[in-house]
């Protein structure tokens, strides 16, 4: 999950009423999502012989790896609890503040 910086303080920083929306609209979701994971789960089953590039690099993880993101094996608290993890890490995360210069910079050459 990529939320930098920048997007947090566009909602008003880490302590804004807008920041806490969002991540109260990112658990509903991911809890949606898990409530229908049997259906997700059956269409990427349905396109693992598809030419999709990314389901084809590995057709045999593809279904695997939704299973694995939906976290079915934890609770819906622990799965909150998850989402709030990878906000948290996303938000804090050096690699991804690297990358955002990196395309900043690749972009400047471009020109």
């Amino acid at each position: 999950m990529k939320l930098s910086r920048e997007m947090v303080e566009a909602m008003g920083g880490v302590g804004s009423e807008h920041y806490h929306e969002f991540k109260k609209q990112c658990y509903t979701a991911f809890l949606h999502l898990r409530r229908h994971g049997n259906l997700i789960l059956n269409l990427f089953s349905l396109m693992v012989d598809a030419t999709i590039p990314d389901i084809a690099l590995e057709p045999d993880k593809a279904v695997k790896k939704i299973q694995d993101k939906l976290c079915f094996n934890m609770s819906d608290e622990e799965a909150v609890h998850y989402v709030q993890n990878l906000l948290d890490l996303s938000v804090t995360a050096v690699m991804a503040a690297l990358v955002e210069q990196f395309h900043k910079f690749a972009q400047y050459w471009r020109k």
